[in-house]
């Protein structure tokens, strides 16, 4: 789909291709489909042709989504008719990164795990409760499977060779890829917060923990304090220090952030927006974004020009 991916495209495609070279057998075979047949520009500008159109391509084993930007402009009636008619007939379905939306929107998701880039991931678990979500970096339910975007469909499609073909292979291939660990399913999709604030003192990592934990319920700067183990004044010098802000600003970037994603991820009102960013006056948060953004709240949702 339009603005796809292409490292995530790419994690998918050269496993399978690696898997043919190295076993000097036609294992795997591909073709492309966009949805009038016509090529399509990945997010990076590359455009990639494609063999078929999604309406005229004959009737595949698998069949992947890869959707990454604007996708929610991508779950088309068109499109979400084909995958159900496809699934129907014993199709099986994946999704590459924001791919994820577009089968959960036609209902090809109810009922299974799933997983989703850790940015949108929130709002996937409002949107699709029959859906059941995870953190994994991607998830196989059956004949469904998922992978939450940039390298984890390499991770993915690495774990489908080991079991189908052996660990032999599945290694032979990473070893090609230089990838030296294939991860786990439930490995963390984000480094962890000691990794993302290196250097910074771990009593103050502490606390950055408890604020990102507290988004929508919001705390008072003494219990981040309590957190950290410090009084009020010295966390405010530890903020001021490592991070070169306040703790109250700091945290409230991190609300303003998610309020972001909300905004164009969602199509929550934006005084919903406001309450699940820990915002309790819309005024207050209309003032707060326009501040941090440039622009008031709603401009999120008006179209580019």
């Amino acid at each position: 789909m339009p603005n796809f991916s292409m490292l995530a495209f790419s994690a998918l495609l050269d496993p399978l291709r690696m898997a043919n070279w190295l076993s000097g057998k036609p294992l795997y075979e591909w073709v492309l489909l966009s949805r009038d047949g016509n090529p399509v520009t990945a997010a990076n500008g590359v455009t990639v042709s494609v063999d078929h159109s999604l309406g005229s391509a004959q009737r595949l084993p698998t069949l992947i989504v890869a959707a990454s930007y604007n996708h929610e402009k991508l779950a088309t009636p068109d499109i979400m008719a084909v995958l159900r008619r496809w699934s129907s007939f014993g199709t099986s379905l994946g999704a590459l990164d924001n791919g994820t939306f577009v089968l959960a929107s036609a209902g090809l998701l109810d009922g299974y795990r799933a997983t989703a880039h850790w940015e949108v991931l929130d709002s996937y678990i409002e949107a699709f409760p029959r859906v059941t979500f995870t953190q994994d970096l991607f998830v196989v339910d059956r004949d469904r499977f998922t992978a939450a975007g940039g390298t984890s469909a390499l991770d993915m499609m690495l774990s489908l060779l080991r079991l189908r073909h052996g660990n032999e292979l599945a290694a032979k291939a990473a070893d090609e890829f230089i990838y030296t660990r294939i991860r786990e399913p439930n490995d963390s999709q984000r480094a962890v917060l000691k990794d993302r604030l290196s250097g910074v003192h771990p009593r103050l990592i502490r606390a950055v923990e408890l604020m990102e934990q507290s988004l929508e319920d919001t705390q008072p700067m003494a219990a981040f304090a309590d957190a950290a183990g410090v009084s009020p004044r010295e966390l405010e010098r530890q903020f001021r220090k490592w991070l070169k802000s306040t703790p109250g600003a700091y945290y409230r970037g991190l609300r303003l952030d998610r309020a972001r994603h909300l905004l164009r991820n969602t199509d929550l009102p934006v005084i919903e927006v406001a309450f699940r960013s820990g915002f309790g006056s819309p005024a207050h948060f209309t003032r707060s974004y326009s501040k941090r953004f440039g622009h008031p709240p709603s401009a999120e949702r008006r179209p580019a020009p």
